[in-house]
């Protein structure tokens, strides 16, 4: 097995659509509208702000992460687009996710059939250092209160709650890596 962890590239766009959809639990037939925002250099989940991994040149996972400071200007030209079916001042009262001087781990999804090869703790390894090099102070995720099993697995990773948020109608506990200085 030949693992790869890179910045993603332009022909990596359906991971990282599939990404998005897997960690936001959504149906795959939406699957265009978010290749078209992924093909986007300017928003949340654009290829610019992912990392891909892959095994023996095929792409198997993907994390989609970016510097807090970022997040009110893209999400205001991803959300429209993506969301275009709910009501636009609803959508511009959901709380942040994210805050300057954070990077944050917006979304990460492993193809099934690699889960357990530790790929997840690889590509959250290189984009923390991309934090880092950003002159981040931390690095930061968001987890379903419902997902104690993620949880478990962003813990053993060393991230802390430090918070707690709703976001679409769902609490998150909002995880921090300590002591990061990224």
């Amino acid at each position: 097995m030949n693992l790869e962890i890179r910045d993603a590239r332009i022909d990596d766009i359906e991971i990282v659509a599939w990404t998005v959809l897997t960690a936001l639990d959504m149906e795959i037939h939406n699957l265009d509208k978010f290749i078209k925002s992924c093909s986007a250099n300017d928003t949340l989940y654009s290829w610019r702000n992912a990392v891909v991994a892959t095994v023996d040149k095929q792409a198997v996972g993907c994390l989609i992460g970016y510097e807090g400071s970022r997040y009110r200007e893209l999400r205001e030209r991803t959300w429209p687009q993506l969301w275009d079916d709910m009501d636009p001042e609803y959508l511009m009262s959901v709380e942040d996710e994210t805050a300057p001087g954070e990077f944050y781990l917006d979304s990460m999804a492993i193809q099934p059939g690699h889960r357990g090869l530790s790929i997840g703790k690889k590509l959250m390894t290189y984009a923390i250092e991309k934090g880092k090099a950003l002159g981040c102070k931390n690095a930061t995720l968001l987890v379903d209160t419902h997902k104690p099993r993620l949880e478990a697995y962003y813990r053993s990773l060393g991230f802390e709650v430090f918070a707690q948020m709703e976001y679409f109608g769902h609490i998150y506990n909002r995880m921090r890596l300590p002591n990061t200085k990224c």
